[in-house]
């Protein structure tokens, strides 16, 4: 059964909605997220749009009057578009300059067919810059930090590019042919176009928001509520990426600080406290060492860190620098009080050739039990080469 515009315009329409209904009982669970209601607005405005061009027979020009709305509305389909995609990433918006650009296609028409341009170049003034609002869209979907990537942002962004580059191509046809514009075959065209990208953009925020909600949990599940540091499984998930990179020539060290009789400040004190303390010792510890070491809250009051392509000459500096740090400056409590903090550290080598770090970890943890055997408030270190020692000798 062939198709024509009527039929195009009701599957348009039922496609639309249905994405609304989806759309609004996801928003009305979520009402803070502020990028769901933009993509309800882009989808309302697009039906609004959609409507009101059914209703104006293919085979003349809109007026004036008719471009303004209707082209406002289309405008506002992208545009809410895009804005939703930079709420979504957690940038801001201005919405004067929201509404600005919302406006703008209509009045450019308008405003060209008054001053006496010609109408396809005045229609040509329109495509013109809903291919730039759909060019942005695409590029603010994918701008992401690599962590945060979303395979279902690229679906998003693709099909925003192809329409921008679909309003390029008519926009030559316009400026470079006598093709009829106002025509069934290209309004049907037209409707095919915009139904397909419509239904893979709504599709894909969808996926999008399915997708950061399960990287969300994902994070949390691997990060320590109380320090923000990662906790054991995402310091295994971060040590693993870790690994894939490495190129299996360099060593690594070890650090594991424990923060000295952390018993008695949580008796003294109160466990207010000594959450406090625990909280500023995981920032200062996280400021002391580089952005791409990997920081962790291990238990209790016991941190690990590993730091690539440092050897134990090196570690035992940085973390004879970081013992000196803690105890210098006092930790202040909740009630206002200062109170001085020192750490024994334990610190170890993890060579290239070890693919898990288990060994090195033992080392470093009886590296530290050595530090608070000793006194506490101080650095021990055990080289890598003494395990190998002892395990060559228990072999013979």
């Amino acid at each position: 059964m062939p198709f024509d515009l009527e039929t195009l315009h009701l599957s348009s329409a039922l496609s639309r909605g249905a994405y609304l209904v989806v759309f609004l009982v996801v928003a009305l669970r979520q009402p803070r997220e502020l990028c769901l209601w933009h993509w309800i607005g882009a989808i309302l405005t697009s039906m609004i749009g959609s409507a009101l061009m059914a209703a104006v027979p293919p085979t003349r020009w809109l007026t004036s009057g008719e471009a303004l709305i209707i082209y406002t509305c289309y405008a506002a389909s992208l545009i809410l578009s895009w804005s939703g995609l930079r709420l979504f990433n957690q940038r801001r918006i201005a919405p004067a300059i929201v509404m600005s650009m919302i406006a703008l296609p209509g009045i450019a028409y308008v405003t060209a067919l008054v001053v006496g341009v010609p109408m396809r170049s005045a229609l040509a003034s329109v495509f013109v810059l809903m291919a730039v609002y759909a060019g942005v869209g695409a590029v603010e979907a994918v701008r992401r930090k690599p962590e945060q990537r979303l395979w279902s942002a690229y679906i998003v962004s693709a099909t925003l590019s192809l329409y921008a580059l679909t309003l390029s191509a008519t926009l030559v046809m316009l400026l470079g042919t006598d093709i009829p514009m106002n025509s069934t075959e290209s309004a049907m065209i037209s409707m095919i176009v915009d139904q397909a990208s419509g239904i893979l953009v709504y599709f894909g925020y969808i996926a999008m928001a399915k997708e950061h909600a399960v990287l969300m949990l994902e994070q949390i599940a691997a990060t320590d509520p109380l320090t923000g540091l990662v906790n054991r499984r995402g310091f295994q998930a971060a040590l693993a990426r870790r690994l894939e990179r490495s190129t299996g020539r360099e060593f690594a060290g070890i650090l594991m600080a424990d923060i000295d009789h952390f018993k008695s400040i949580n008796d003294t004190h109160g466990h207010e406290a000594g959450d406090a303390v625990l909280i500023t010792f995981a920032q200062r510890l996280s400021e002391a060492l580089r952005k791409h070491d990997i920081v962790a809250r291990w238990g209790g009051e016991e941190f690990l860190a590993v730091l690539p392509d440092v050897g134990t000459g090196p570690m035992a500096a940085i973390a004879e620098q970081l013992r000196q740090v803690i105890e210098a400056e006092p930790f202040l409590l909740p009630n206002g009080k200062p109170i001085r903090i020192t750490i024994s550290i334990g610190i170890s080598e993890m060579p290239p050739a070890l693919t898990h770090f288990e060994p090195a970890t033992r080392r470093a943890d009886g590296a530290l039990y050595d530090a608070k055997r000793n006194g506490r408030n101080k650095v021990c270190r055990t080289p890598y080469e003494s395990e190998v020692m002892i395990s060559t000798a228990m072999q013979a």
